[in-house]
């Protein structure tokens, strides 16, 4: 039997907490180490042996902090996979940072297999509805009350979905307006904090004639662990440095 695979797990909130527990009954993973907010005040973390000799690092803690994780896994080519969301207006940077010293990141909104799946089907309703304007889309998303940012980060990387693959759609807009109507070019995307909803997303398309609707829900925390589980066994042996996105590899998660 091989070795199993060390993982540096990154905040130990309820995503990593699933994800710790779902690797205690599996022989081929271990957890080697947790970083989180009580002991890497100042990075010194990032020198410990536990994060030193762990194959992969998956990040599941918060925007604020995720950026310097990210960094010190690339100076020491550490691969991470990243489910944290809020932060990619650092992603270009990071991208550099790769392209001067190498490293691998996979970054996802949503590690949930049945969301990537759900992604295609918005692709698909993209081509088939996104082209006419006849029909008119919008999206709305519901989670937990404890979530950070709003709208969720897979709730933006759906409407990206769509607005790239219809010529009706031009911008995406994150909240209604409030003292002028709604443009027609702009697909808008609507959140809400409910409760401990684990997340909800709807494609709603609508015409003269029709109301169609297009939604997921997710039924437990352990799909989403389960997936950044799955990606980091990929990622590991990914030969080429770079920076990842779940919705570009998905299909090769699922089959790896």
């Amino acid at each position: 039997m091989n070795s199993p695979l060390k993982i540096c797990l990154i905040g130990f909130g309820k995503m990593g907490q699933t994800v710790k527990h779902l690797t205690e009954n599996d022989p081929e993973l271990h957890i080697t180490y947790v970083i989180d907010k009580t002991n890497n005040n100042n990075g010194e973390a990032f020198s410990t042996s536990g994060f030193l000799q762990a194959d992969v690092v998956i990040d599941f803690s918060h925007p604020d902090g995720v950026v310097d994780s990210i960094k010190a896994c690339l100076d020491i080519q550490k691969p991470i996979v990243v489910g944290t969301t809020g932060w990619l207006t650092y992603r270009s940077e990071i991208e550099q940072l790769i392209q001067k010293n190498g490293g691998k990141v996979l970054y996802g909104s949503n590690f949930s297999l049945g969301v990537q799946l759900f992604n295609k089907l918005i692709h698909r309703a993209a081509e088939l509805f996104g082209n006419s304007s006849l029909f008119d889309a919008s999206l709305h998303e519901v989670h937990h009350t404890q979530k950070a940012d709003s709208p969720s980060g897979t709730a933006l990387t759906l409407a990206k979905t769509y607005v790239e693959h219809a010529s009706t759609k031009k911008e995406i807009a994150m909240h209604l307006p409030e003292k002028e109507k709604v443009n027609p070019d702009t697909f808008y995307v609507t959140a809400q904090r409910l409760g401990n909803v684990f997340g909800e997303h709807e494609l709603r398309i609508f015409s003269k004639w029709d109301d169609i609707k297009i939604s997921h829900t997710a039924l437990t925390r352990e799909g989403f662990a389960a997936g950044a589980l799955k990606a980091a066994k990929w990622l590991i042996h990914q030969e080429k440095d770079g920076f990842y996105v779940i919705e570009d590899v998905a299909e090769e998660v699922v089959l790896s």
